[in-house]
């Protein structure tokens, strides 16, 4: 079970999925709010979209899966992982935190970027690419425009409206699992770019500090998509937890 970040719907994956499906059953899917699913107008809580996550489980009759999540995926992953044990057979977290007053938030300029709209004196395309600095690294958008063009039309295509992503914000802000997480059962992989500016890379070591049985790997030059730029390594650490959680 693949669970996206704030705003975002399926693509995210697209650099995951040809090597994941060649072992491994995976399902990808649209959050509360976003991509094709339904924008319902009204509060959303992280507690809703794991449960959304495990209805949509249920409906599908997986009796339990490896449970990977980035950023705002990883605090539904936490969630699933505190209320619905059972679903877990391990638990992957990615560029992601636990909240509450002891996480480590993104400073003022990384926040500015990633929330900018297009202005009198800031166009629609300086907005976006200041929005793709927050969460990408200036090398990688140099090099890779191409990319970062089919990720806009993607993006484009199924736009997050504000309101969803307003909820989505509120629902990550008032997240707090900290005082929860010894209560983690499930093996866990922890996953974080060293140059992550909008989950700061510490907040991967505060996870791993808390949940039990926790490994943390921090992918060296890699901003917070590190699914996208460092996409090899990243896949390659994925696979090998999940071969080695199959072999027990």
């Amino acid at each position: 079970m693949l669970i996206g970040g704030w705003a975002s719907y399926r693509w995210i994956w697209f650099r995951q999925i040809p090597t994941f499906r060649e072992r491994y059953r995976c399902i990808v899917f649209d959050n509360r709010g976003a991509g094709k699913s339904s924008k319902p107008d009204y509060p959303y809580t992280i507690e809703m979209l794991a449960a959304d996550t495990v209805g949509l489980m249920d409906a599908l009759d997986i009796e339990n899966a490896h449970i990977l999540g980035i950023s705002m995926g990883g605090l539904v992953a936490q969630q699933i992982a505190i209320s619905y044990p059972e679903k877990v057979r391990s638990l992957i977290i990615v560029s992601s935190h636990f909240g509450g007053s002891n996480y480590i938030p993104m400073d003022d300029r990384t926040m500015a970027k990633l929330i900018a709209l297009p202005t009198e004196t800031i166009s629609k395309e300086q907005a976006r690419e200041m929005r793709l600095q927050a969460t990408f690294s200036l090398q990688f958008l140099k090099e890779n425009k191409a990319i970062m063009e089919q990720i806009d039309a993607w993006a484009e295509k199924h736009p997050t409206p504000v309101f969803a992503q307003v909820h989505q914000s509120t629902a990550t802000s008032a997240f707090d699992s900290e005082s929860e997480l010894k209560k983690i059962t499930s093996t866990t992989l922890i996953l974080h770019g060293d140059n992550d500016r909008a989950v700061p890379t510490k907040n991967g070591e505060l996870l791993a500090e808390r949940i039990p049985n926790a490994t943390l790997k921090i992918i060296e030059n890699a901003s917070h998509f590190v699914i996208v730029e460092k996409y090899e390594e990243f896949n390659n650490e994925v696979m090998k937890f999940i071969d080695e959680m199959e072999k027990r």
